[in-house]
């Protein structure tokens, strides 16, 4: 008889905390981060008899959680990877909407500054023309001035929000370290899951994979270790190790992120940061920001340069030699504060720059250079000496005395060359529309040689012609004798057309066509350009810049250069879109997956709530006839 009240009793007890466990789901159906609950049951041990073993009836072995791990990690995977490309793609966009837009890009200053050097051209002595011309080219530097200071201000916005995002994982980090202790506590006391702990513990990781990649690793005592991005220790038992952003050892402008470990060293571990709100940040500034900033001042540099070799090569309205029109930015090498020796650099060749950033190192016995964009190594040519320095991608490097094993630079070919750019013309009497030079035949020829107007094409001095240079046709010779000393080669057949140089002391090369056979003893004289203020020759030149291809290799104009950036960083935001669309769907699909396992459903819960109830009335049933077989027995035995 106490076997069947027994039996009764134990499925009383073990329906009832079914149905407690129901009411528990029930509860939390809309609390974040909860698991569904169920109870498992086991048989208790059986009796033994002559007849054979007599059921004894049930108890709770243990509640636990629906969950699955792999999951888990899927949703996990997808929340870091979809916040990556959410966080890039509102950054891209923003560098996007403004580089491309008409009004607030490059495009429009550009073609307005070009078409007043052209109105100069037109009428060279128009003072007005001069002053559009200078105006125009002010607000073209302004322009570089607020676009670089624009993208200056988004590295900022970024580093703090840098800071923020470190700030939320330290925060998380000792959350976990201290549910991890709590969770190692309970398991030592009981064989059962602490399950609502559990959950808190699945939420905070769930939170931490919106900033970072997120994997984890059980240990025997119920603690988790979390480790992100490529493998970096974050939580390690009870132990949260710390994040923080630090400088750039050679660029103190650049964040880095690095890890400190409980009584160990700081590591920094920018490069292994991977996915999430960090990784989205990190590569924004990698592969949009930092190339954006650094194209925008190859544009700014190309044009200074190109238009300051041009601007030399001409004569002003005072007849005095051009200077340089803009202020040209050097590149910046940055050095480790560590380093024993030095080392200087400057442009080589301005057309073979490129948008990319270096690192210079020396192993003690020879000088590496990396490309930092791709990660790979660059062939140096040169010596690194004064007279033959190391070259890459159009910068020459001079290595001082004192280099020691372990000295490294960061190379920034192009980086300042937005802020940097300005006019250093103000009086519209200083434009060299003109050029210095100017050419004429001989009254007296009796040939069909014609020169043309010529310019000067490079210039190696500040002396203008004292007096003219004659050049006198020898047609035995095939060749015009110079008045200075030398000559020329001309052979009418051949050479008709083609551009002759005449090396000029003290000035530089000129350059001029002739065309025609001239007859012998035909004479044409080079001369200074004395009151050629009517001239427009290098107002042409200058104009002509425009079209000129003068950058990445001489394959690119400076709206090409330009129309690159824009389309790079256009693609590139228009991936992260994509990107962040599919990523969206996927972790949606995989928050489905996990929901149809842990999450609570009302109506299976309501059905098993009458389920339970049933089972909990039979139960009850079953020590209630328990009770009358008892009663009847002692009725008997009383009668």
């Amino acid at each position: 008889m106490a076997n069947i009240l027994n039996t009764g009793i134990s499925a009383l007890n073990a329906f009832q905390r079914q149905l407690a466990t129901t009411g528990h789901n029930i509860a939390n159906v809309n609390t974040e981060g909860y698991s569904r609950q169920r109870v498992e049951f086991k048989t208790l041990n059986p009796q033994g008899g002559s007849v054979g073993f007599i059921g004894s009836g049930v108890q709770v072995s243990s509640i636990r959680r629906s969950y699955d791990d792999y999951l888990a990690g899927r949703v996990r995977a997808y929340n870091a990877s979809q916040q990556q490309y959410a966080v890039y793609y509102d950054r891209a966009s923003q560098v996007d909407n403004v580089i491309a837009d008409a009004s607030a890009g490059l495009d429009r200053m550009m073609q307005d500054f070009f078409n007043s050097i052209q109105d100069v051209s037109a009428d060279p002595t128009s003072i007005p023309a001069r002053n559009v011309m200078l105006n125009r080219s002010s607000v073209l530097v302004d322009r570089f001035h607020s676009l670089n200071g624009w993208l200056d201000d988004l590295r900022v916005q970024a580093d703090k929000d840098l800071g923020n995002f470190v700030t939320d994982i330290n925060g998380i980090a000792a959350s976990l370290a201290d549910i991890n202790k709590r969770i190692q506590s309970v398991t030592a006391a009981s064989s059962n899951p602490p399950n609502d702990l559990l959950d808190q513990r699945d939420q905070l990781i769930d939170r931490l994979s919106k900033y970072v990649n997120v994997n984890t690793v059980p240990q025997d005592d119920g603690a988790l270790n979390v480790f992100i991005g490529t493998g970096q220790a974050l939580v390690v038992g009870s132990t949260a190790n710390r994040m923080s952003v630090v400088n750039n050892t050679e660029a103190s402008d650049r964040k880095e992120l690095a890890i400190t470990q409980v009584g160990g060293a700081t590591a920094v571990v920018t490069g292994q940061i991977t996915g999430g709100r960090l990784g989205g940040l990190l590569r924004f500034r990698d592969e949009v920001l930092d190339p954006a900033q650094n194209s925008l001042g190859l544009v700014a540099i190309g044009l200074a340069q190109n238009f300051n070799e041009q601007h030399r090569l001409g004569m002003d309205l005072g007849g005095k030699l051009g200077g340089d029109y803009f202020a040209v930015s050097q590149p910046q090498l940055l050095a480790n504060p560590g380093n024993a020796g030095t080392v200087s650099a400057r442009f080589d060749n301005v057309a073979n720059l490129t948008n990319h950033e270096y690192q210079l190192s020396y192993d003690g016995s020879n000088w590496n250079m990396v490309d930092l964009s791709t990660g790979g190594n660059v062939a140096m040519s040169g010596a690194g000496t004064a007279v033959n320095p190391f070259v890459v991608d159009g910068v020459a490097l001079v290595v001082g005395p004192g280099a020691a094993a372990g000295d490294t630079y960061r190379l920034r070919p192009t980086r300042g060359g937005a802020l940097d750019i300005d006019t250093l013309i103000a009086d519209t009497w200083d434009i060299a529309a003109a050029d210095p030079v100017r050419t004429r035949s001989a009254g007296g020829n009796t040939g069909t040689g014609r020169i043309g107007p010529g310019g000067l094409s490079t210039r190696t001095g500040n002396t203008k012609l004292a007096a003219p240079v004659t050049l006198t046709f020898d047609s035995a010779a095939g060749r015009f004798n110079l008045s200075t000393g030398g000559s020329v080669a001309y052979d009418p057949a051949t050479d008709s057309g083609k551009t002759l140089t005449v090396s000029i002391a003290g000035l530089g090369d000129f350059s001029f066509t002739m065309t025609g056979t001239p007859a012998n003893g035909d004479q044409f004289s080079l001369a200074d350009n004395t009151g050629g203020v009517g001239d427009n020759r290098n107002a042409l030149r200058l104009a002509g810049l425009q079209k000129r291809q003068m950058l990445y290799g001489n394959t690119a104009t400076l709206g090409d250069a330009y129309g690159y950036l824009v389309a790079d960083v256009g693609t590139r935001t228009h991936q992260a879109n994509a990107n962040a669309d599919v990523q969206k769907q996927l972790l949606g699909q995989a928050e489905s997956a996990k929901s149809a396992v842990s999450g609570v459903n009302l109506d299976e819960e309501a059905a098993n709530l009458v389920r339970f109830q049933q089972a909990y009335s039979a139960a009850a049933q079953v020590i209630s006839t328990a009770n009358t077989l008892f009663d009847t027995l002692l009725g008997a035995v009383r009668g």
